[in-house]
């Protein structure tokens, strides 16, 4: 049986739930969260070829549900999305009154959802582990400091300094809802090693205003939260865990 709290979040605030996927070994181990999907949801599902990105996919979309029917004080089958121009994926205007917005995100093991009332935000999750070419992929994308700086850093601490660099940036232009449209090079981050010290934008399309936060889940997975923040004001970010509050009934 799904507990189905209510909550509510302040102007200033930014709620990130999140589900690490790996003890779940079976969609059917959900139990009634695969009867919260819509017709569309469980058609991709029932496309979806590994079990793995099954199981990822069924939890992502069942977790997204019910976070946003527990702010909207619906039920999850009477959330309704739309997409922005580029594709990021929005509420309906009648689900929002006052507005919501959120971003969800997923990579291989982890789940995270952003909310955030009236302010654009966006998020990103990756798994660290997994093999890339850290200086090739920053020297054609990211901004030729950024590029330098993974230069610069021991071969132990290239792979933290990448993902730190490549979660921040894309959890920026989800928040702008632009996605891979927009240009990596146009902004860029001030890290000691991994950690966040700075944002520059280097071009005059680029807005100051906003609030960066980084974080780790569990031992594999970093991300970090972009969201929108006019002078004057502040952010407090909150990371809350779904499945404890959600699931507790499973």
């Amino acid at each position: 049986m799904l507990h189905q709290p209510r909550h509510t979040i302040g102007d200033g605030e930014v709620h990130v739930w999140h589900l690490l996927t790996d003890d779940v070994a079976d969609v059917a181990q959900m139990g009634g969260m695969h009867d919260l999907l819509s017709a569309d949801e469980k058609a991709r599902l029932g496309r979806v070829a590994h079990q793995r990105d099954r199981v990822l996919y069924a939890w992502s979309r069942a977790l997204m549900r019910t976070v946003l029917a527990s702010y909207l004080d619906c039920k999850c089958h009477d959330v309704r999305f739309s997409a922005n121009a580029f594709g990021k994926p929005v509420l309906c205007a009648e689900n929002a009154p006052p507005p919501i917005q959120f971003n969800l995100t997923h990579s291989r093991g982890a789940i995270a959802l952003a909310v955030s009332r009236k302010r654009e935000v966006g998020i990103d999750i990756e798994e660290r582990h997994r093999p890339i070419e850290y200086l090739a992929l920053a020297e054609r994308y990211f901004a030729p400091t950024e590029a330098r700086h993974l230069q610069q850093q021991r071969p132990e601490q290239c792979r933290d300094a990448f993902f730190a660099i490549w979660t921040l940036k894309e959890a920026y232009v989800k928040a702008i809802g632009r996605g891979i449209s927009f240009p990596l090079d146009a902004f860029c981050f001030d890290l000691d090693v991994d950690r966040l010290i700075a944002f520059r934008p280097l071009a005059d399309f680029v807005s100051w205003d906003w609030h960066f936060h980084q974080f780790t889940l569990g031992e594999r997975h970093c991300g970090a939260v972009a969201v929108q923040n006019p002078p004057g004001h502040a952010v407090r970010i909150e990371m809350r865990e779904w499945r404890s509050e959600f699931a507790r009934d499973l």
